[in-house]
């Protein structure tokens, strides 16, 4: 008997869908002296005595922690990160293999009474205003510390993430070429008209067999008609002959992710479809042309956006051109008009200019950049060869 349930997969032959495993053997530790130092200093700009870190991300670029539980407090030059007992043996050896220099307290019951005691003498002590709840801030300010004034920050830790050091933007760089191996291998697949949800359990299963930690996130097929949907989940539609797909997929390294969109069309191209295309990928070389430090990231959308509007196109491109990767596949710099964001060199961002004719089909291209001293350099490498014949 069928089930009712939709298609039955596809089988895909997942043995033939495994690239060299490229998992990264000798990259470089990832240090966090230069971090500390950074995080220091721009404590001592906000003019407040203590930084109290409760985001998970924040922490692990910080100390090199990454367990679920922690809370780092950063005052008078030192560092302290109080976790609970179940990472008693891990939070050494992860905080030695940054060379933090953050002392490490166990404390889960008790973790109010030892911040009080620890920032007894403090007077402003800033929270992450982005990261912390209201419950939390209201224990923070009411029960732990009473006599202090809170004060909340902003992007404070985020914004120092933005400017990536050698070992992050190598591991953002291992991420990339991991999924340029698979979708190399996976591509193929789709002459062989799967459903968006084969195709994406395909590729996905190549990217971890080829040395991923894990997927960067939840990958991205679109066909058709659903391609007008910029971030459509994957479906039972049948991937069909004379369809543009886009597919937008990224891997995980050792905590850094990648971030790249390709466009395909299932056979040859029409002259419309061409079209469509071209512009969306003419657009896409205008923002990477204008990614240069000093510059502003609304100046590399607005370069971007011009392209598709001259087309006719304006209306139909709906949502910023980029963002920073890195830890979080989202993260700072925003690259979308009206932001006052800046690229600085190491900045990790996309550049992914998009079309979306609704009903019909959409085409977008990415790719994860860095800024050097001479522009921006693709981190992430797969050929815009469109059609899969």
């Amino acid at each position: 008997m069928k089930s009712s349930m939709g298609p039955e997969p596809q089988n895909l032959a997942p043995q033939n869908l495994a690239p060299q495993n490229l998992a990264p053997q000798d990259l470089a530790p990832l240090l966090v002296t230069d971090r500390e130092a950074r995080a220091l200093a721009e404590i001592d700009r906000h003019e407040i005595d203590a930084l109290i870190v409760t985001s998970p991300t924040n922490i692990r670029w910080l100390t090199g922690f990454s367990g679920s539980n922690a809370t780092v407090v950063v005052y008078d030059a030192d560092i302290t990160l109080f976790t609970d007992s179940r990472y008693a043996d891990r939070a050494p050896v992860e905080l030695g293999a940054a060379a933090s220099s953050a002392e490490i307290v166990i404390a889960r019951a008790t973790l109010g009474d030892e911040i009080q005691e620890l920032l007894g003498r403090a007077e402003l002590v800033g929270l992450e205003a982005e990261h912390v709840s209201w419950a939390q801030q209201r224990r923070i300010g009411e029960e732990w510390l009473p006599e202090q004034t809170i004060v909340p920050t902003i992007a404070l830790i985020d914004q120092l993430r933005s400017q990536k050091d050698d070992g992050e933007i190598a591991r953002i760089r291992a991420a990339a070429e991991i999924v340029d191996a698979a979708l190399t291998v996976v591509r193929p697949l789709l002459a062989q008209q799967p459903t968006e949800r084969d195709f994406a359990r395909a590729l996905d299963a190549s990217i971890r067999s080829g040395g991923a930690d894990d997927l960067g996130f939840d990958t991205i097929v679109a066909s058709g008609p659903n391609g007008a949907i910029p971030h459509h989940a994957p479906g039972n539609r049948t991937i069909e002959r004379g369809d543009l797909v886009i597919v937008d997929v990224g891997a995980m390294v050792h905590g850094y992710r990648s971030d790249m969109t390709r466009t395909f069309c299932v056979g040859p191209m029409s002259a419309e479809q061409r079209h469509h295309y071209d512009i969306v990928l003419a657009a896409q070389q205008a923002g990477v042309d204008a990614m240069v430090a000093g510059a502003g990231t609304a100046q590399v959308d607005a370069a971007a956006r011009t392209v598709i509007a001259d087309a006719g196109w304006a209306d139909s491109f709906t949502h910023g051109t980029g963002h920073g990767v890195g830890l979080d596949i989202h993260e700072l710099p925003r690259v979308a008009k009206d932001v006052p964001d800046v690229y600085e060199l190491g900045t990790v961002a996309t550049v992914e200019p998009g079309v979306y004719l609704k009903g019909s089909a959409g085409v977008r291209i990415e790719d994860t950049c860095v800024v050097t001293t001479s522009g921006a350099e693709r981190l992430t490498g797969f050929p815009k060869d469109p059609e899969v014949l």
